[in-house]
Parts: structure tokens; C-alpha cells; sequence
């Protein structure tokens, strides 16, 4: 599995580690919500040492910008 981030470095959250426990910090709990089973697999955001910060997916639907709408023309008459 490929633990590397997915998105721009501009478009990624960075967290504060400082206030983490040491299972969220190594991606073994949510980095929002402290929920260790399932264990979180989303990649919302890194660390300032560029680990990767993890969340459930409850928490990272919430965390991740919606994706843009695709706009589609109205029908010719």
C-alpha cells in the first residue's frame, strides 16, 4: 500500500502534533476523532516532518473540501 500523499502539498492540511497522542501521531487513530477501530485509512493532511496524518471517514468527509460540481450545459431545444 502506498502511504505517500496524494495531493499538491498546497492542498493538504497540516496538523500540529503537538496536542496528539502518540496513536494519532503514527497513524494508528484519527486524527480528529481519537477512533482507533476501523482503523483510520483517509489521508487528510501531513505532519510538519511529512508523515502522513490519517482520519476516519466520517471525519475526513468532513475535513476534505467537496469536490467541484461538473457543470453540464441545458439541453438544446
Amino acid at each position: 500500500m502506498n502511504w505517500a500523499p496524494i495531493r499538491t502539498a498546497r492542498d493538504m492540511l497540516t496538523f500540529d502534533p503537538e496536542g496528539m497522542s502518540a496513536a494519532q501521531r503514527q497513524g494508528d487513530a484519527c486524527v480528529v476523532c481519537h477512533k482507533r477501530w476501523p482503523r483510520p485509512r483517509v489521508r487528510v493532511g501531513r505532519f510538519p516532518d511529512d508523515m502522513t496524518a490519517l482520519a476516519c471517514a466520517d471525519c475526513a468527509e468532513a475535513l476534505l473540501p467537496a469536490p467541484l460540481a461538473t457543470v453540464v450545459a441545458f439541453p438544446a431545444r
